[in-house]
């Protein structure tokens, strides 16, 4: 089970250490993550993906500032600090964000660059095995398999899984590579930083990371109106500041093997919110599909360490 109770959390922090954490925060921030996907298809459409990405982390940089200035959040006092925070941003919202988006945009399929990223767990799991020194059990590695397989079923069911393209492969495959990486960056140095510095020191370093590649290969061109303006905040409050401090919070406070496989819940809830919002066919066995995932990331929360 995720176990919050051996690592200290900072004194004052956004995610009191007083909310019950051992359903409350992965249930939210799964919640928060999902609804990120249906905000992104509006936004897209309206700004090329690496500036919308730089437009995002810098108001979402900005709203932390302003949080930061109304708590006695400490910052961290090593410049080691601020380069290890900024690389995080670097791998967590530059690499994997900017490089799915990127591959979206050139005519990748959504199905294939979810079922590559859609990795994430297990290699994140291998990562944390032979850098973290975590433990992985039987329970836990059939949990990420049996995952596996319900993310890969609900994934193309409802997407087509187009022409493959060297490209979009190799972006999806570092977008892959980040998000893994980060996780278990991050989990390495997240006791030693507070929470809202160490985030906002993250966008600043994911914003410096795409602004020379947006600066080559895209035109700062946003269409203002109504629909792009509401999703963004969206986005920038509710994905960039809630659902990443949680997910912050979570690489703390667990093993790293255990929150990437939180993952494997998104896609089934960004299913049922499209049947429900958008009525979008669910079949059965998208259904059977789903009930995978929640079953595999059962088995990986309930083994212990």
């Amino acid at each position: 089970m995720l176990n919050y109770s051996r690592i200290p959390m900072p004194r004052q922090s956004i995610l009191s250490s007083r909310v019950p954490t051992s359903f409350v925060i992965p249930a939210l921030f799964v919640f928060l993550w999902s609804t990120g996907f249906i905000g992104s298809k509006i936004v897209v459409q309206y700004a090329p993906p690496l500036t919308f990405l730089i437009f995002r982390m810098s108001l979402a940089a900005t709203v932390l500032l302003a949080l930061l200035s109304i708590t006695d959040s400490k910052w961290p006092h090593r410049f080691s600090d601020y380069l290890h925070s900024a690389l995080v941003g670097a791998l967590v919202h530059a690499i994997y964000l900017g490089g799915v988006f990127w591959a979206i945009s050139i005519g990748t399929g959504a199905g294939l660059s979810s079922l590559i990223v859609g990795l994430q767990p297990l290699l994140t799991l291998c990562l944390a095995m032979a850098l973290l020194g975590e433990k992985a059990g039987l329970l836990k590695i059939t949990g990420i398999l049996i995952g596996l397989v319900g993310f890969m079923i609900v994934i193309i069911e409802r997407t087509t899984i187009d022409q493959l393209d060297a490209t979009g492969l190799i972006l999806c495959t570092v977008s892959l590579l980040g998000i893994s990486a980060g996780t278990v960056y991050q989990k390495k140095i997240s006791t030693s930083i507070d929470l809202l510095p160490g985030v906002f020191i993250q966008y600043v370093g994911a914003t410096l990371t795409l602004l020379p590649l947006a600066l080559v290969f895209e035109e700062f061109n946003i269409q203002w109106n109504i629909e792009f303006v509401l999703a963004s905040i969206w986005l920038v409050l509710v994905l960039s500041i809630g659902a990443v401090l949680l997910l912050m919070r979570l690489i703390q406070s667990s093993e790293a093997g255990n929150v990437a496989s939180l993952f494997y819940l998104v896609p089934p809830l960004t299913a049922l919110e499209a049947f429900l919002l958008f009525n979008e066919a669910l079949s059965r066995i998208a259904v059977f599909g789903m009930l995978l995932c929640v079953a595999g990331v059962a088995m990986v929360l309930h083994q212990r360490s």
